[in-house]
Order: structure tokens, then sequence, then C-alpha cells
């Protein structure tokens, strides 16, 4: 492993609610998650899809709850919409098509969890603004933590259901959801990937159950979920 565990191995570039990302070099970066996780399936899933032509960083290495990847440069979504505020409806039209292309992907045999669910899909389950880099090769999907087999549909009801309660650890998301409003940006994802709203009407419960497990969940999405849905028990 290119660190001992425990150790800070470069600047530090980003702090999610379950990992921390640094950089190693001017090509590889560490995501080591902050509690006892083992990585080899999430970086099985991410060399599986891009197999299949999906745009997400390489593996390069894999060790306990560490994981190196391919280091790529570009901002979020959410930066170049801060950037260039009518780029909103052009990134969620691709957001939808991030979503639709890797629904299409074959799922493997090897592949039995069901985080959300059972169904034939790849989902991602975490596939929002944040989680999409927008490189000079075009954009590039990461944070596969959450990823495993489902309905397609729960994967583009989830991704709503963030859009619209979700509370951003962020500041840049709270300034793009104050621009235009979060129930503005879900409409505008809802109509792109669920033009004909079945994923919303079929599969929104099972994604609201899968969101309010969540342990990280806050109080305040807690309450906006249990306000739009009252997920089946």
């Amino acid at each position: 492993m290119t660190a001992p565990t425990g150790d800070a191995p470069g600047p530090l570039l980003a702090r999610g609610r379950a990992a921390d990302v640094y950089a190693l070099d001017a090509h590889r970066v560490l995501r080591r998650y902050r509690s006892d996780y083992d990585a080899e399936p999430e970086a099985r899933l991410i060399e599986h899809v891009r197999a299949h032509g999906y745009p997400t960083p390489a593996v390069h290495d894999v060790d306990g709850r560490d994981l190196v990847l391919a280091r790529v440069d570009g901002p979020t979504m959410v930066d170049d919409f801060l950037r260039h505020p009518g780029s909103i409806r052009a990134h969620i039209r691709t957001l939808a098509a991030l979503h639709a292309q890797l629904h299409d992907i074959p799922a493997p045999d090897w592949l039995v969890d069901e985080p959300a669910g059972p169904g034939p899909a790849i989902v991602h389950l975490d596939l929002h603004p944040l989680n999409v880099l927008l490189t000079r090769d075009g954009p590039a999907v990461i944070d596969w933590t959450n990823a495993g087999r489902g309905p397609a549909g729960v994967d583009v009801a989830l991704t709503w259901l963030l859009l619209r309660t979700g509370e951003p650890d962020d500041s840049r998301v709270a300034r793009v959801a104050g621009r235009l409003g979060q129930p503005v940006i879900a409409r505008l994802f809802r109509r792109a990937a669920d033009p004909d709203g079945r994923a919303l009407r079929d599969h929104l419960a099972a994604a609201a159950r899968y969101r309010l497990a969540d342990h990280n969940l806050r109080p305040g999405e807690h309450r906006a979920i249990t306000r739009l849905v009252r997920p089946s028990r």
C-alpha cells in the first residue's frame, strides 16, 4: 500500500461523510474510509463499469479501507454552475444521461449486494452533482461506496430525493440551491431522467426507506423526506 493506514499521505483534497481523499502525486489519489470498510468490492465494480466504457477513474490499488485511484482533474458540476449559472440545465441533462448509461451496463453475476432492494441493474445510489467531475475528456463519476445491484428506477428516485431534500455539507451546494431552489433543481432532473414519472411513482418509497436508514442523515433531511413521502414498512 502507498501509505500506512492512519497517516496523512499527502494534501487533503476532499472530505466526505464517510471518507477522505488525499493527493498522492500528480496521477493518483487515495480514498481512505474513516471506519472499517473493505474497499475491494467497490474497486471490482469500478473496474467492471470502466470495462463497459463508463466514465470513472481507474483503480490502481486497494487495501482494506484504502482505495488508490487515478487522479482526474476538473470542477464538480456544482463548481461549474457557480461559475456559469446558465449551465444548470445542460448539467442536469448530463446527470440524467449518466444514470441511463450506467443502468444499461449488465450487472455481473458476482454483484449480489442489493442495498436498496432487488433488481437487475447496477445502481450508484449517490449519483448527484458533487459526485460528477467535469474533466477535459468529459464527465467522470466518483464515489462508488453505496453502489450495488437494484432497480434502475430507485437510483433515479434517490437522486431526485437527494436534490430535493439534501442538506449539503458544502457551502457551494447551498449557494447553488439558493439560486434556483431545491424544488426547481429536482424538477429539472425529474423531467430529464424520469419524463413519464415511472421511477418516482414506482420507487420513491424504496428510495425514501434507503435514505432514512442512512446513519449520516441529518434531522432536517429526515423531516424533509417524511414530509414528502411516508414510505411503507
